[in-house]
């Protein structure tokens, strides 16, 4: 059973389950790879210096990218974890609704990986906003098939998670110019205000 979602009928409790599980798993395969890649880097000078295989200060750069390696990945491994406890709160809290389409309108580079500014196609006239996306596990491309449709869950003023179909990437949107959402997060009602402090979607993030 694909872990995935679909675009033709509203995912249950289940397939919600199974994508999370799918991303926490790709999130931990690409620290265990990374571990391995950087781990060779650091090792990889000591061992063919010690054998007499090759010595030359030059393996010197390659310990320094190993121990670069290690520190970005530490200081990035939480964000993703907390990134994708965000989305599992958003994901348990708020019901998936489909879009027919989200456009990238531009992309940064960030301490965050790169964040980008989508507009998400929505039914209702003027509920459309810039929103700040950003992959939950860091990741840099766009995803593939976000332009043909979607699931979005949250509340618009106060963010939320996007779903892309068939590739099941997670992304963590808010608005844009948040501070242009102040005045109707503001006057949301108690229900929606509660809501967004229990998933954590009423603080700015990134």
């Amino acid at each position: 059973m694909s872990d995935t979602l679909g675009a033709t009928s509203p995912p249950g409790v289940a397939e919600v389950g199974r994508l999370l599980k799918r991303n926490y798993l790709l999130l931990i395969q690409g620290v265990v790879l990374r571990l391995v890649v950087f781990g060779a880097l650091c090792a990889a000078p000591v061992v063919l210096s010690k054998t007499g295989t090759w010595d030359s200060p030059v393996l010197s750069v390659l310990s320094v990218a190993g121990v670069m390696g290690f520190v970005l990945m530490t200081y990035r491994f939480p964000f993703a974890l907390l990134s994708l406890g965000r989305c599992r709160r958003v994901l348990r809290e708020y019901p998936l609704e489909f879009r027919s389409g989200m456009s990238k309108k531009s992309e940064s580079r960030t301490k965050y990986g790169t964040v980008f500014t989508v507009r998400v196609k929505a039914e209702e006239r003027g509920r459309s906003p810039l929103l700040r996306a950003a992959d939950a596990l860091e990741r840099h491309r766009w995803p593939k098939g976000a332009e043909d449709g979607v699931w979005f869950a949250g509340d618009l003023p106060f963010g939320g998670v996007v779903v892309v179909p068939g590739s099941g990437t997670l992304l963590v949107v808010r608005p844009e110019d948040w501070d242009k959402f102040a005045a109707e997060r503001e006057q949301a009602g108690p229900d929606r205000i509660e809501r967004a402090r229990r998933t954590r979607l009423a603080k700015r993030v990134r």
